[in-house]
C-alpha cells in the first residue's frame, strides 16, 4: 500500500510543507542541490516528528517520492560523465549515495518507533522496511557503478530488517512504493534484488551495463527466490544473522546453518520470453536505454546466466601467485606512441598473480584515473621485455588509492604498421607474424576499419594484402579483427 498524507497533513513539519517551493527555487539542471534540499527536510522531519510515528512514516514516503526525478537525472548525468570521463560523475554519485544512506537511516528510525505503537501498523511497517531495503540496494548499486569500495555493513542492516519482518509475518505483505505505478513489492522481494546484485558478477561489466543489469533484475524479480529452504537451482546462500554478504554454494554443501538461499531457476523462462520480444524488435520500456538497447540487453542476459548458472565460470589455466613490479600502458593511442616513437609514458603497477593468458595486477590511483572494463592495456616486466596486450576483464577498488584488475592477455610483441582499407591509411597493431597463408589479428580503434573490406598493410618496405575472415571482438575503444594473409 501507499499511504495518503491527508489524515496527517496538519501535523506535518513546516519544512515538509514548504518543500515544493524550495525545489522550484533550485536550478532545473542541478539534481545535487535538489537532493540536498530534500535531505535537509528529511533531517528536519526525523528531528521534529518526535514520537509521532504516523507523521514520520508518511513524511518519509512523500520525500522518497519527491526525490525520484532527481535521482533519475543524477543517474543519467553519471552515465554521460562516464562516457566523457568527466569529474561531474563523482559529484552526482556522492550526492545519490548520501541521500540513500540518509533515507535508510530515517526508515530505520521510523521502524524503531513503530515497534512501540499500540495499534497494529503492519502495512506501514512493511512499507518502511521495503523503502529501507530499496534505499540500501540502490546504495549498493552505486558502489558497484564505481567498482567499490563496498559497504559491508549493508548486510547486517538489511539482515536485521528482513529477520524482523519474517518474525512479524510481514516479509510477503504487498506494498506499493510509487504513486504513479500499479506495481507492488514486498520486503522479501527487495531483499532478493540486493542479493541478486551481489551475486551478479558486476565487477566484470562496464558501467552502462551495470545499470541495465540492475533494471533487468527488477524486470525478472518476481521469478527470483530467496528463502530458508535450499530449493532447486539454489546456487548462493546468505546468513543474515552473520552480517556478511552472500556467497556461492560449493559442491556438496547442503543445509548451511541459519542460511537463506538464492535461486534464479525460474528466471530463465522470463528471460526466454524477453529474448522472443527482442527478436520481434520490441524492447520493454523499463529496459530501453536508447540506441543499441537490444544488443545491451542480450549481453546482460548472457552475463547473468553465466553468473547464476550451476557451475561457476572457471579459469582455463591455473593462476600462480607472483610479486614484483610491471610497466603498464593504457589505451590504443598511448601504446601506439610508445611502440612507434619510443615514448616513455608507462605506469608502474604491481603483479599479484599470472597464468598462461591472464594476470592479476594492482594499479595505484593517486596519479591515474580509474580504468574501465574492456580497456586495452599492455604490460611488460622491465624495459627489455616484450609488451603483452590484454584487456581489463575485472575491476574492483579498495578504500585507499588502489584498483585491482583482472587482465586477459591475448598477444605478445605487437607491432605498429600502416594499414589502408581504401579510405585513408591509419596505424594499427599487428598481433601475429605476417606470413603468406597465415591468419593475422589486427588491433585498431573502434570502427576505424571497414568490416568485410580487404586491407593492405606495409611492413619492412613490403605491402601485403589481407582478406577479412569476419571474426571480430571489441573492447571499450578498440576492436580486434582477423585476416588471412594472401
Amino acid at each position: 500500500m501507499l499511504l495518503s498524507s491527508s489524515d496527517v497533513a496538519p501535523n506535518m513539519p513546516a519544512a515538509l510543507r514548504d518543500l515544493p517551493g524550495r525545489l522550484r527555487a533550485v536550478p532545473p539542471n542541478d539534481p545535487v542541490a535538489a537532493l540536498a534540499e530534500i535531505g535537509d527536510v528529511l533531517d528536519a522531519l526525523v528531528a521534529q516528528a518526535q514520537s509521532q510515528f504516523m507523521v514520520l512514516a508518511v513524511g518519509l514516503g512523500e520525500l522518497d517520492e519527491a526525490s525520484q526525478p532527481y535521482l533519475r537525472a543524477s543517474l543519467r548525468g553519471f552515465l554521460q560523465a562516464a562516457v566523457l570521463k568527466s569529474g561531474r560523475g563523482e559529484v552526482l554519485r556522492s550526492s545519490c549515495l548520501a541521500f540513500f544512506r540518509q533515507l535508510s537511516g530515517a526508515c530505520a528510525e521510523a521502524l524503531q518507533r513503530g515497534r512501540y505503537e499500540h495499534t497494529d501498523q503492519s502495512p506501514l511497517l512493511a512499507e518502511l522496511a521495503a523503502r529501507l531495503l530499496r534505499a540500501e540496494t540502490n546504495a549498493l548499486k552505486w558502489d558497484h557503478m564505481v567498482y567499490g569500495p563496498y559497504d559491508e555493513g549493508l548486510w547486517r542492516r538489511t539482515g536485521a530488517v528482513l529477520l524482523e519482518a519474517v518474525e512479524e509475518g510481514r516479509e510477503a505483505l504487498p506494498v506499493r512504493l510509487r504513486s504513479d505505478r500499479e506495481t507492488v513489492t514486498t520486503t522479501g522481494r527487495e531483499m532478493a534484488r540486493a542479493i541478486a546484485l551481489r551475486c551478479g558478477g558486476l565487477d566484470q561489466l562496464p558501467v552502462e551495463l551495470i545499470d541495465i543489469t540492475d533494471r533487468m533484475i527488477h524486470y525478472i524479480l518476481p521469478a527470483l527466490y530467496i528463502g530458508p529452504m535450499p530449493v532447486e537451482g539454489a546456487r548462493f546462500y546468505w546468513q543474515p544473522h552473520e552480517g556478511r554478504g552472500p556467497v556461492r554454494l560449493v559442491s556438496g554443501q547442503e543445509n548451511v546453518p541459519n542460511a537463506w538461499y538464492f535461486s534464479a531457476q525460474h528466471a530463465d523462462p522470463a528471460m526466454a520470453e524477453l529474448e522472443r520480444m527482442l527478436a520481434k524488435g520490441m524492447v520493454p520500456g523499463v529496459l530501453d536505454s536508447g540506441p543499441g538497447s537490444r544488443e545491451k540487453i542480450r549481453a546482460c542476459m548472457r552475463h547473468l546466466r553465466r553468473a547464476w548458472c550451476e557451475a561457476p565460470v572457471t579459469r582455463r589455466h591455473r593462476r600462480h601467485p607472483m610479486t614484483g613490479g610491471i610497466r603498464a600502458l593504457k589505451g590504443f593511442g598511448t601504446l601506439r606512441q610508445v611502440l612507434k616513437n619510443g615514448a616513455r609514458e608507462w605506469e608502474q603497477w604491481d603483479l599479484r598473480d599470472a597464468s598462461v593468458n591472464g594476470m592479476g595486477v594492482v594499479m595505484p590511483l593517486a596519479s591515474s584515473e580509474l580504468p574501465r572494463i574492456g580497456d586495452l592495456v599492455a604490460v611488460r616486466p622491465d624495459e627489455t621485455g616484450e609488451w603483452r596486450l590484454g584487456m581489463i576483464r575485472r575491476l574492483t577498488r579498495d578504500e585507499g588509492l588502489k584498483a585491482y584488475l583482472g587482465l586477459e592477455t591475448f598477444a605478445t610483441a605487437p607491432r605498429v604498421v600502416r594499414a589502408d582499407d581504401g579510405r585513408a591509411p591509419i596505424d594499427v597493431l599487428l598481433c601475429d607474424p605476417l606470413r603468406r597463408g597465415g591468419v593475422l589479428r589486427i588491433v585498431s580503434p573502434t570502427n576505424a576499419l571497414r568490416p568485410g573490406s580487404p586491407l593492405f598493410v606495409a611492413e619492412n618496405g613490403a605491402i601485403q594484402k589481407l582478406k577479412p575472415l569476419g571474426s571480430a571482438w571489441r573492447g571499450s575503444e578498440f576492436e580486434v579483427r582477423t585476416y588471412l594473409v594472401l
